[in-house]
């Protein structure tokens, strides 16, 4: 290891920004079975000893190296990280000053679905489009921009239920483009369940089961639907849907209230997903007022991780967030999942 940054710290605790790009290839180097990569953190002290060590850290399969603790539970009891809009990433962004506009307003992460399930998120938001006349016809976007066919993002889903068993909610909504009657959600839904058959995991036993009924049946990508006709035909196929809970605001201080704000609501009889990122407006988005999602992220992030950290995890379900490895959302999901299974 070489050392490539270094500050004095004044506080006790903060946030640094650095002029270190991180180097993303050492995610070629890692497995279901990686726990520290790339990157560490070292505290010493005036005497060069070193008193702690940080590393950038996944979290493969923390929910099956759990299992004899979290199977008693159910999904909605248990505090799950995951992401906004996950489908809509772009691996190796330009700087932000070489930003276009269509990647400032649409683009929400910058890691593949495998690497976000790698780093620890469970709950995949996605955006099914639907073009007639392309093949394959159905994408995954951000509104009305397209970002990859629905496939890529099925098999990287797949790909990696099939090898860690991990619980995986996979959230369908919005459907922005091309969903102008219900025929063409039923062909989505045929399309979901020939691509995920073999890890699709039984919505009959419902959100009151709990994480072992799921894990016993060997199928563990929980399909959730936002469309009150699909949930009513395919319920062998589809969980019922999760209610995702928007701020829609534009300030750090906005997104703490509404944050804070709902918390006071009480438990749910169903999953719930707290929307932890700001929004920009349509007219700041058309005219190139508003900051870039990236840089609305990482002014929130620090703050979100805070929050969940400090104040809003006991009261949490699922929290999605943009730009996953700029927060600790998921240690702060792990650190109130311990909480709750010691008693």
């Amino acid at each position: 290891k070489r050392g490539i940054y270094s500050v004095k710290p004044t506080v006790s605790s903060g946030w640094i920004e650095t002029y270190v790009t991180f180097n993303r290839n050492v995610l070629d180097k890692v497995d279901f079975n990686t726990s520290c990569y790339g990157y560490y953190g070292y505290f010493v002290d005036y005497n060069g000893s070193i008193k702690s060590v940080y590393c950038m850290r996944l979290h493969p399969m923390w929910m099956s190296d759990q299992r004899a603790k979290l199977g008693r539970f159910r999904l909605r009891e248990l505090f799950i990280p995951g992401t906004h809009d996950s489908s809509s990433y772009r691996e190796c962004l330009p700087p932000l000053l070489w930003d276009t506009p269509i990647n400032k307003y649409s683009i929400t992460q910058d890691d593949s679905i495998r690497d976000q399930l790698l780093q620890g998120a469970r709950y995949i938001d996605l955006r099914p489009a639907f073009y007639p006349l392309l093949k394959p016809p159905f994408y995954a976007n951000h509104g009305v921009v397209s970002f990859h066919p629905l496939k890529v993002i099925l098999e990287q889903v797949r790909d990696y239920a099939l090898k860690t068993n991990e619980i995986i909610i996979l959230d369908a909504h919005e459907f922005p483009v091309g969903f102008r009657n219900n025929n063409v959600h039923d062909k989505l839904v045929q399309y979901l369940k020939d691509f995920l058959s073999d890890v699709l995991a039984d919505p009959t036993i419902g959100w009151n089961s709990k994480l072992e009924d799921i894990w016993t049946r060997n199928r563990s990508v929980v399909l959730t639907y936002n469309d009150n006709y699909v949930a009513s035909k395919f319920s062998d196929v589809v969980w019922s849907p999760v209610r995702q809970r928007w701020g829609n605001v534009q300030s750090i201080t906005k997104l703490k209230d509404y944050l804070y704000g709902i918390h006071q609501e009480g438990a749910s009889s169903m999953v719930v997903a707290d929307m932890a990122e700001l929004t920009a407006t349509t007219l700041g988005a058309v005219t190139g007022v508003s900051p870039g999602l990236r840089e609305m992220a990482d002014s929130v992030n620090r703050h979100v991780t805070r929050w969940y950290f400090e104040d809003l995890g006991p009261t949490t379900n699922v929290v999605a967030v943009d730009f996953l490895r700029g927060t600790s959302i998921v240690d702060a999901a792990l650190y109130w999942n311990l909480k709750k299974v010691t008693g």
